[in-house]
């Protein structure tokens, strides 16, 4: 699962079977995969090709693997990311929702947050499809508190500044205050 220092990257990942005489045109297979490199990402795709087309990477072919940048990643988004994941007793089907700038830091969420709830590696979660919600459509409570226009974010830990002075006394009269 990728931690807090890998950046997650959209690819947009192409390939196909390898033609033969039985079927020289084979169909075409495009899919979007979010992984930390492009070797990941050809990774990923092969284990879905292999689940749901039945094609394997020593019968099929890459004709495409492109990574996708996001235009606008200065305003938040609301996103719905619906995914597939195993767990101890089967296959669930889930909808999460993320408020973020990037569709790639809401799939980090998501996948710190489905790590951390249910235990779920990165390995046994497929994402099926994203969408951006417009405010009215979002239904979680914890992306709900944050449509607000007024929305304060208090500083709770505020440390004064050490004068030289106070720093280099060796006894303190008092303890410092991080709360105010």
């Amino acid at each position: 699962m990728p931690g807090k220092s890998i950046n997650i990257r959209h690819y947009v990942v192409v390939g196909r079977k390898v033609p033969d005489e039985k079927d020289p045109n084979p169909t075409v297979f495009k899919a979007t995969i979010f992984a930390q490199n492009h070797v990941v990402a050809k990774q990923r795709f092969w284990s879905l090709m292999r689940k749901q087309n039945k094609v394997k990477k020593a019968g099929g072919q890459l004709l495409q693997v492109r990574q996708v940048r996001e235009k606008n990643i200065k305003t938040i988004k609301n996103y719905s990311i619906l995914l597939r994941f195993t767990t101890k007793t089967g296959v669930m089907n889930v909808t999460k929702e993320f408020r973020d700038v990037s569709l790639c830091g809401a799939v980090h969420q998501m996948y710190m947050n489905m790590g951390s709830l249910h235990r779920a590696t990165y390995a046994s979660i497929d994402i099926i499809g994203t969408t951006i919600l417009k405010a009215k459509e979002v239904s979680r409570p914890n992306v709900k508190q944050f449509l607000k226009h007024h929305v304060k974010f208090p500083l709770m830990q505020h440390r004064t500044k050490i004068t030289k002075k106070f720093r280099n006394t060796p006894f303190r009269a008092t303890r410092p205050a991080n709360f105010r």
